[in-house]
Order: structure tokens, then sequence, then C-alpha cells
């Protein structure tokens, strides 16, 4: 267990996020406990997450047919684990006037009290490990403002999205869940594809499209670090903007959110609960999880400094669930090595790096390898001078693989209307993805797959109609492999 000799207080609590924003009687999630009968926090508490050892094996999901069975079924074993598992913790947490939240997505507990607690907690058979909370860096560039733009931006013809538009592919029927600092839903060029939009004179439905773990945000989407908004708009921002302009790969799409950073952090006591509420989405107080409501694809353009079991456990849930996690690599580079988890995770999730307005990769963008040598990125795309809404109602240019893994996320919703056969299997996703790209990068930092991939460039920059046919060519594949017939 990690030395939990800091007191909480001392270190201002802004970087815990928005689970602890200040001590005592005014703390946020005092009042949400005292609401559920739960414990209320003093100065002397500490901030811990307890992982448990118990996870189960949900390879059964790709096996059961409908959205609906197959999401019930990977909840229904996530709750049924941790509740196993947690329950000895929980009686402790109780016993000691804690307060606790079970992310059982990771068979994880967050939890607030005394530092003895931490150590008794730690003792139980069944537990893992139990540790005080870091503070990973978040980047989050001041971006400049600008004017509305009044066509579609350069990086969407760089990646040819308008070609895509133009034969009726704009994402329609995709979900997108955005992890991040929440997303301004008043902003014009977002409004209407919120999926609580419920029309211009009609209050807008916030319960299941909207999550914050605490109740000063709950009332309805914000965004406490602009970073949200920026992405939001990077993959489906454009309605309402003039003369047809979009900053979004897919308009057509709609989106939810969950605020798990703050403006310089990204904990896992903020990004946990925001991937369990994409998971089986909930009502404004945690309630009721409904996860046939989760969204097809995640984007998290997000990293961490190192790789988390609890955070892998997230996404190998929301794999088992068909849904996708897309990450962006980072922008520590060039050194080879600088890709930042979790893109650095198993095949289904797609990690992204950026380009220039020249198709090269980016100075910063992350390169591989990943940790255990893993290839990284997948795929590039724009990411230098990218206008997009900013956290009011205006606009702003920003660079980074943040908006290039926006775009990503955007790619993967025009894959999964012109192919719903797809939907559910984020592996095939990943692979029309990779195969949809133009060259990019170099091999000086290694190759793999007898050169196709490379470590600064992944498998090349997305491109709309190579992405698109690369999905025809997977769903025939996989139609033809259910068949029993052989595919050419």
């Amino acid at each position: 267990m990690a030395d939990p000799t800091t007191k909480i207080c001392a270190t201002a609590l802004t970087v815990l996020l928005l689970i602890l924003a200040g001590c005592g009687t005014n703390n946020p999630i005092s009042s949400d406990a005292a609401k559920s009968g739960q414990g209320r926090l003093t100065a002397r508490d500490r901030l811990f997450i307890a992982e448990f050892d118990a996870f189960p094996n949900l390879d059964a999901a790709s096996e059961i047919r409908g959205w609906n069975a197959r999401g019930s079924w990977v909840v229904s074993k996530l709750q049924a684990t941790a509740a196993h598992s947690q329950r000895k913790a929980i009686a402790l947490a109780k016993q000691s006037g804690a307060v606790y939240r079970s992310e059982w997505i990771a068979n994880s507990l967050i939890f607030a009290g005394e530092g003895k607690l931490g150590g008794q907690i730690a003792s139980l058979p069944g537990v893992n490990r139990v540790w005080r909370e870091p503070f990973p860096s978040f980047e989050l560039g001041a971006p400049s403002t600008v004017a509305a733009p009044q066509q579609v931006i350069a990086p969407l013809r760089q990646l040819d999205a308008p070609t895509a538009w133009e034969n009726g592919i704009t994402g329609k029927g995709v979900t997108i869940g955005v992890v991040d600092t929440g997303v301004n839903a008043l902003h014009p060029a977002l409004r209407s594809r919120y999926r609580g939009y419920r029309g211009a004179n009609e209050p807008a439905e916030h319960d299941y499209n909207w999550f914050a773990p605490i109740t000063r945000f709950q009332r309805g989407p914000v965004d406490v670090g602009g970073h949200g908004t920026q992405i939001a708009g990077s993959i489906l921002g454009g309605t309402g903007l003039r003369g047809g302009a979009a900053v979004g790969v897919a308009p057509g799409a709609e989106w939810i959110a969950a605020a798990g950073c703050s403006g310089n952090s990204c904990p896992l006591a903020g990004v946990l609960p925001a991937l369990q509420f994409m998971l089986a989405p909930t009502d404004r107080q945690r309630r009721e999880p409904r996860p046939e409501l989760r969204p097809e694809i995640v984007a998290n353009s997000w990293q961490r400094g190192s790789k988390d079991l609890a955070l892998e456990r997230a996404i190998r849930a929301l794999e088992a669930a068909g849904v996708l996690p897309i990450f962006a690599v980072g922008n520590e580079g060039p050194a080879c090595g600088s890709a930042r988890s979790p893109g650095a995770s198993p095949d289904d999730v797609l990690s992204v790096g950026a380009v220039d307005r020249s198709g090269q990769v980016t100075r910063s963008s992350g390169r591989g390898p990943g940790p255990n040598d893993a290839p990284e990125p997948d795929v590039v795309a724009p990411g230098v001078d990218v206008v997009s809404s900013e956290g009011r109602t205006g606009y702003a240019s920003a660079d980074g693989t943040s908006s290039a893994a926006a775009f990503a996320a955007g790619m993967a919703a025009l894959v999964l209307q012109a192919e719903p056969t797809l939907r559910g299997n984020p592996a095939a996703v990943v692979r029309a993805l990779r195969s949809g790209t133009t060259k990019a990068g170099s091999g000086a930092c290694g190759a793999t797959d007898g050169g196709r991939r490379n470590n600064s460039g992944g498998y090349g920059q997305l491109n709309a109609p190579l992405a698109l046919a690369a999905a025809r060519r997977e769903a025939a594949r996989l139609t033809a492999a259910r068949s029993g017939t052989i595919s050419q």
C-alpha cells in the first residue's frame, strides 16, 4: 500500500477531480454521501482505491446475439463478482463512516476515510492492492480563440470526410460516448447532436445521457475544463453552423458524455466511474443502470503515465460488451517509446497519433513501442491547427493527439453507419480503420506486420473512402464466415 501520510485537503483537492472538491462539511461527495446514508468526510480523510483479485471471464459475451442481451450479461457478471469480492471491504468502510463507491467495471472500490482504513482493507483476503490515488498529468493547452468556420475545416478534407457525407454517410444512428472534462451541451455545433436533445423548445433529457460524480454537476452537461467540448466538436460538430460548415467527422452521430477529468488531471477516481457509466448508463444519481443504452464508441483523448490493471479491466469489459474504446497516444514524442497508456492495450482498442497538414507525423505525437513492446499507434489523423468548438459557445484552434483521436472516433461512426453488421464487433471496426489508411510515418522506431505498420504512423493516416471500402470487405468476410462460405 502506498504511503498514506499526506492529507487530502493539503493537496487542494482540485487534483482529485470532481470526486473530492473540498473538505469537511462543504465537501460535495460528503453531501452526496449524506443523502445515501454514508459517512461525512473530514480534513483527516484520505482517498484510496482498492483493487480486488477476482475478475470474471467475459469471453462468452462475443457469442451472445443481440445488443441488449450481451450488455446485460456482461454487467451482471461484473456486478456479481464485485458484490462477492467487496463485501467485507464495504462492511469495514461502513463501520468506519467512510464514503465509498463500488466500481464493479474493474472490481475496484473507491473510498475516502481515515488512513488506517486503507491498511485494514489491504489486509483482507482477495484484495490485490490498495493505494493512494496518484495525480497523472492531463495535457490541456490554452487554445487560441478563432472565428466560427464558414466552411468545412481543412483537416476534414485531409481525411476526405466530405466524400462520405456526399454518399449519405454521416454517422447517423451511432452514439459516441465522450469521457473527458464534460461537454457544453448548449454549444451551437453540438446541441442538437446530444442524445438527450428533445427540440429547441423542450427540456433536454439528461438521465442516461450525462454523468458527473458529484451533485454540483449532475443537473446537466457542463465542461469543467474546456477540453471535452473541443473533442466532441472534432467528433461530430457541425449542425447549426452557417453555410454548411463543419468541424467534426460524423455530424450525423449523437453524443453522450461523462466528466472523468478536471482541467489538468484524469485520475482513476474519475475515469473509472465515467467508463462504468458508458458501459451501463444510469440516471443522474447513479441508479437503474441500463446497458442497452451504452454507446457503440467511447472517445478518450487522455493518457496515463503507467499501465493500470483497473483501467485494463474496464477496457476489457467495454470490449466484451461490443463497445470500441479509442485513445490518443499522447503528446510526449518524438522519442521512441513515448506512446502512453491506455492506448497500448489489446487489439480491440484503437490508438491514435497525429499528423500535420502535409501528412507528416508531428514531432510531439507519441511513438511506440508501447509497454511490453506493443506496437503503437494503430493509425494517425490530423492534429495541427484543428478548429473546433470550445468550452463556451465559440471556436478555437488546438494541436495534439487529442484532436486526432476525436477524428478517429468520428471515422468509426461513419464505418458503423455504413456497415451496421459490424456493430458490437470492435475488433472488426479496428481492422477496417487500420486498412482504410494512406501510408504515414517511418520505421525509425521499429515496424511490425511485415513492415505495414510502423511505430510512428501506425498503419497510416485515416481516409474516409478507404475506411468505408475496408469496412465493406470486413462485413463481407464476417458474413461469409458465418455462412460457412469462403471469401476470396
